[in-house]
């Protein structure tokens, strides 16, 4: 089978987002494919290296449409696991870093000798009454 047909695509859910920082993704792959022919399509694809790859199958089911009143079937498939090497991970497929929010600093007196600064997070404020000054 040619390599390039046994990876159908890259499952993406809170749960996969997660487990992806951990050195582990979820890929939909054909029905017919094996363990190690999932393991050579992922190291080539994405040039990584694969330590183990589990396999579950999905079924279909059944679900009803509530506007409609008609029932469909999900589709079915068969979902692998591909855990990669310490340190590695497919950048393509990675979740993007949050970014910190803006601090300012802000400086208090206890005492009229000593001063303490301390970073508070600030908002911007928006809207033209927050611009105008009591």
């Amino acid at each position: 089978m040619n390599q390039s047909y046994i990876i159908k695509h890259a499952i993406l859910s809170e749960k996969t987002y997660s487990l992806m920082e951990t050195g582990i993704y979820t890929f939909l792959v054909t029905k017919n494919a094996t363990k190690s022919q999932i393991a050579k399509a992922v190291e080539s694809q994405f040039s990584v290296q694969v330590k183990k790859v589990n396999i579950a199958s999905r079924p279909s089911k059944t679900k009803r449409i509530a506007a409609t009143r008609k029932t469909t079937k999900t589709s079915q498939g068969k979902k692998a696991l591909v855990y990669l090497n310490v340190g590695q991970k497919i950048e393509m497929l990675s979740p993007k870093a949050k970014k910190a929010p803006k601090d300012r600093k802000v400086t208090t007196s206890k005492n009229e000798n000593t001063q303490q600064t301390e970073k508070v997070p600030t908002k911007e404020k928006k809207g033209f009454l927050s611009r105008i000054k009591k």
